[in-house]
C-alpha cells in the first residue's frame, strides 16, 4: 500500500538512539500495510562498504553507496529508512539531492547522556584514544540545517519521537493520515462513566478500553495468539493496559 516511495534518513550522534526510533516507525508503517526497507550502519559496513575505512572521504563515500541504493528502492515505491551517523552537512545534502523524496530526522540527543547508553564501550574507547575520528569526541558532528523532523531521544519516549515522524510523513502526503476510531455514548452514559474513571484515577477513553478489552476478547478466536500478545503490547506501550 504503498502510493509513493521516500526515504526516511535518521541522523545523529553514535548512540543517540537512531537505529530504534527507525525499527519503531518501521513497525508502525507495516502496522498500517506499508512496505519498508531498512537500512543501517552494522549492515551496510559489512555488506556495502567492506574495506572503508572511517576518514571523512571514506565516511562520505559510504553515504554516497546507502543513499544510491535508497534512491533505486525509492523510485521504486518502497518507502526506506536509513539510520546513519552521517556526521557532514555537505553530503547529507547531496543525497538528499539525489533522491529527492527525502525526509531528515534529526536524532538530537547530549553526548554525555550517549555515553550513557553505550553498551559497546565506543565513547569510552574513543576517549581513551584507541578509536581515531570518532564522531562526538574526535571527529565534529555538523547539526542538520533544516531536517524535517527533530526528536530528543533524551527527553521523550520512543513512542512520542516515532509518532513526529509518523505524523510528519502524513503532513507531506507520504502515508495516508489515520482516522480515530470514535465511540458514541450517550450522554448520561458517559457522565456515570467518567465519575467511575475519576475515582479510580483512570480517565474515561483508558477505562472505556480497559473495560472492552476484555470483551474484544471473547470475539477475537480467529486471531493468533502472537497476533492477540502483539494488540496488547500495543496497548501497553501506549498506556491503555497495565
Amino acid at each position: 500500500m504503498n502510493p509513493k516511495g521516500v526515504t526516511i534518513w535518521f541522523t545523529g550522534l553514535p548512540c543517540s538512539g537512531k537505529t530504534t526510533l527507525a525499527k519503531a516507525v518501521r513497525e508502525e508503517l507495516e502496522r498500517r500495510g506499508y512496505y519498508v526497507e531498512s537500512l543501517d550502519g552494522d549492515v551496510t559496513r559489512k555488506y556495502l562498504s567492506k574495506g572503508l575505512g572511517f576518514s571523512k572521504e571514506d565516511r562520505d563515500e559510504n553515504i554516497r553507496r546507502v543513499g544510491f541504493v535508497c534512491s533505486l528502492l525509492t523510485k521504486a515505491g518502497a518507502i526506506v529508512t536509513a539510520a546513519f551517523v552521517s556526521p557532514y552537512e555537505s553530503i547529507r545534502q547531496e543525497i538528499r539531492e539525489q533522491i529527492k523524496d527525502f525526509v531528515l530526522v534529526y536524532v538530537r540527543c547530549p553526548v554525555e547522556v550517549c555515553i550513557e547508553r553505550d553498551v559497546k564501550g565506543m565513547y569510552k574507547k574513543a576517549l581513551a584514544g584507541e578509536i581515531k575520528n570518532f564522531t562526538g569526541i574526535s571527529d565534529p558532528y555538523e547539526e542538520p540545517e533544516n531536517p524535517e523532523v527533530i526528536v530528543d531521544t533524551d527527553k521523550e519516549t520512543i513512542e512520542e519521537s516515532a509518532s513526529k515522524v509518523i505524523k510528519k510523513l502524513e503532513e507531506m502526503g507520504y502515508i495516508e493520515e489515520k482516522k480515530p476510531t470514535f465511540i458514541a455514548l450517550p450522554h448520561y452514559l458517559a457522565e456515570r462513566l467518567s465519575k467511575v474513571a475519576e475515582s479510580r484515577g483512570l480517565s474515561l477513553d483508558k477505562l472505556v478500553l480497559n473495560t472492552l478489552a476484555p470483551l474484544a476478547e471473547q470475539f477475537s478466536s480467529d486471531i493468533s495468539p502472537e497476533e492477540k500478545e502483539k494488540i496488547k503490547e500495543r496497548l501497553r506501550s501506549l498506556g491503555y493496559l497495565e
